[in-house]
């Protein structure tokens, strides 16, 4: 297992609605991330990159299964360019069903992982159907853990993830202004929390009534951010390498959380409201 490898983020901005144009898109940046950064592996895309982010009937012309076009074309790409990458994109399963959802290809190009947004915001919850299941990659590298955007304001999905092995979590995102302080502290708290890498890519750029600010980052397992990109409403790739030993090695000096739960306390607990007041003695 390799311990030590290049990520890269691909802030961009999707036209909404134009498929087409967004796969051309995504495929000019990853040949240019590879040209630029050969050692990178894994290239992540933003939440919902190849149909823009979009809350309309639009969303019914744009999904499509797993295994459609988007992927066909993204999977040839992984395999031309040898790499590990991930994007967002509206799914339909067979019934009427619509899902927020997240595909992992290998540089084989197999899907390796497919997951539906667990935790919507309440704007959407109007369109998609929510996942049910977390979702972790078995890669060369290790375990992966897939997120979207809102889940990162939820500890109960990242620690999931963490627990069943995920040193890295990856989260597409179109996380909108005035809101980069929460995006932030939420991606760092994910990371401290688990002691796991965090890389949250972010839409940049204007989507009716949206604007989606970018500073997409990369945080490492002490929750210290070590790759960012700009807030300026430019397309941009960052990139920073994951180093596996480093993360074992916080894990046993300080950053020990992890290995010292106590969840001979918290499992099964109902959480109910329970106060207990001290009397003074005598009373």
């Amino acid at each position: 297992m390799a311990t030590s490898y290049e990520i890269a983020l691909a802030q961009m901005t999707p036209i909404n609605g134009d498929i087409s144009g967004n796969l051309a898109k995504m495929e000019t940046i990853a040949k240019e991330c590879k040209q630029k950064f050969p050692g990178v592996r894994l290239l992540l895309f933003p939440e919902l990159c190849t149909t823009g982010y979009v809350l309309s009937e639009t969303l019914k012309n744009v999904a499509q299964a797993w295994d459609s076009l988007i992927f066909q074309r993204m999977s040839r790409l992984a395999q031309k360019l040898q790499l590990y990458i991930a994007y967002g994109y509206v799914e339909k399963d067979d019934r009427i069903n619509l899902y927020n959802s997240l595909i992992l290809i290998d540089p084989s190009g197999q899907c390796i992982g497919n997951y539906r947004k667990i935790h919507l915001t309440p704007l959407e919850k109007a369109w998609f159907t929510p996942g049910s299941k977390p979702v972790l990659a078995d890669t060369e590298f290790g375990r992966i853990g897939l997120m979207i955007c809102w889940d990162l304001a939820f500890p109960e999905l990242a620690r999931y993830l963490a627990v069943h092995g995920a040193g890295l979590l990856l989260v597409p995102c179109a996380w909108e202004s005035p809101f980069h302080q929460p995006f932030q502290k939420f991606a760092m708290a994910r990371a401290i929390d688990n002691t796991v890498y965090v890389a949250a890519c972010n839409q940049t750029g204007q989507s009716f009534p949206f604007h989606f600010f970018g500073l997409s980052s990369i945080y490492g397992p002490d929750g210290n951010e070590i790759a960012s990109a700009n807030m300026d409403d430019q397309e941009t790739i960052i990139r920073a390498t994951i180093d596996e030993n480093w993360r074992q090695e916080l894990k046993k000096n300080f950053f020990t959380m992890m290995n010292e739960r106590r969840t001979d306390v918290f499992q099964g607990v109902e959480w109910t409201s329970t106060t207990h007041r001290l009397k003074p003695r005598g009373f």
